[in-house]
């Protein structure tokens, strides 16, 4: 399969992977609404708690090399650099599987001993799930791979529309035999999706490695590729506990309350605009390193530009969908879901700014800022789970809700003026 990485921007090619992140969000959104509909209130709750953990192990499991090889592919298949190249592919896939599984023993021993000490139910869907957690990682290192080989349309495509696809069918499946539907039933579904997929994207990117990289020997250079990915996989963390966190804080708030359904359903509505800014991530970040690595100033201004102005227009027509649809949007869970309406469009204010802005962390990353990128990410994280204890203990959901739109706003504003000032330096 022959593939290039095409530095010229094109928003029609951005617009076709949010097309399938659109995509993705319906036959999700299909997927929890068919869930919301089958499971007790108890066990949609443990779905939610489940997948939310799970996500937020999967970011950490990477260990950031999936956001890495965005850059460290990009420019060493530029520079045809074959040995570091094998070196990458090598180490990356061994460390990832072996630190998954390493968080999945951690998260078992612990969560066993923090229920034994509370007495409270066993929440087997999280252990399970949190099972296929090499797989997801896996899985999540490939789609960068390949998307870095300059096939994002093929990457995202398999990522966005052939996992929840299976997902459904199975999920429709199990609706149609004598099995009960519950949380555990639910996360095997899932589980069984992402090792298909994991199947598929092994083979294509196998078919886009070089010819012969596998004679070539491996150079590599563990430390190095870890003291840049490391970063990216803190900053990845926080934002993860940012989005995903408030599930968990609500459940152990309000312990298997309509509260943790509620806030889960709003937050899965209104955060879809913040897929805006990962998905046309996929595209524009291979390039922007490329540019980096060249010292191209102009031609990186100009690609940050027609981006903002691309995902900009798509983020508006969403907000106003959300705003006049919504109610009806939620209450196809069922009609107590409706109530999640007024947090749905604090979190999507939030995520317009997270997907405005979705490439500016990278770029400062990339430029080697990390450290202020990490310290402006931890005081976001440290307001968001503090609001979110102090407000969604009051306020509940909507609470939760305002802690996140809070401080994903302070974040990212702060963090485009950093680059803006950047920038000015650089051009200078």
């Amino acid at each position: 399969m022959d593939y290039h990485l095409d530095l010229q921007s094109n928003s029609f090619r951005s617009l076709g992977l949010f097309a399938l992140a659109l995509a993705n969000y319906g036959l999700m959104y299909s997927a929890n609404i068919l869930l919301a509909r089958r499971l007790s209130i108890g066990d949609f709750d443990d779905y939610s708690v489940a997948v939310s953990v799970v996500t937020m192990l999967s970011t950490l499991a990477t260990l950031g090399l999936e956001k890495y090889a965005l850059r460290t592919v990009a420019l060493l298949r530029d520079r045809e650099d074959w040995q570091r190249f094998r070196g990458f592919w090598l180490f990356a896939l061994r460390g990832i599987s072996a630190f998954s599984l390493l968080l999945v023993a951690i998260l078992s021993i612990s969560l066993e001993a923090v229920l034994a000490l509370r007495q409270a139910d066993a929440h087997i869907a999280i252990v399970i799930f949190a099972g296929f957690l090499p797989v997801i990682a896996v899985t999540l290192f490939l789609v960068e791979v390949i998307a870095a080989h300059g096939a994002q349309l093929l990457s995202v495509t398999i990522y966005r529309l052939f996992l929840p696809a299976v997902y459904l069918a199975l999920l429709l499946g199990l609706s149609a035999s004598p099995v009960k539907a519950s949380a555990l039933t639910a996360v095997l579904c899932f589980g069984g999706a992402w090792t298909m997929t994991l199947i598929i994207m092994w083979t294509i990117a196998k078919l886009l490695m070089p010819a012969g990289l596998n004679k070539t020997v491996p150079v590599m250079h563990g430390k190095k590729w870890l003291s840049g990915s490391l970063p990216l996989v803190l900053s990845s963390l926080m934002l993860t506990v940012m989005t995903s966190g408030g599930v968990i804080i609500l459940e152990i708030l309000f312990p298997s309350g309509l509260e943790v359904g509620v806030y889960a359903v709003a937050a899965q509505t209104g955060g879809f605009i913040s897929l805006i800014g990962t998905s046309t991530n996929r595209y524009y970040l291979p390039m922007m390193v490329v540019m980096i690595g060249r010292g191209d100033k102009r031609a990186i201004r100009t690609l940050m530009e027609q981006r903002a102005l691309a995902v900009g227009g798509l983020i508006l027509a969403l907000l106003v969908i959300l705003i006049f649809a919504g109610r009806f949007i939620l209450g196809l869970f069922g009609a107590h879901f409706g109530d999640g309406y007024h947090p749905m469009l604090i979190i999507a204010s939030g995520a317009c700014f997270s997907a405005l802005f979705a490439d500016v962390p990278y770029y400062l990353q990339f430029m080697g800022l990390h450290r202020i990128v990490l310290s402006l990410t931890l005081v976001a994280m440290s307001i968001m789970v503090t609001l979110s204890f102090v407000l969604g203990a009051e306020f509940g959901s909507l609470g939760v809700a305002t802690a996140y739109m809070t401080a994903v706003m302070l974040l990212f504003v702060s963090l485009r003026v950093v680059a803006n000032v950047h920038f000015r330096r650089l051009g200078g």
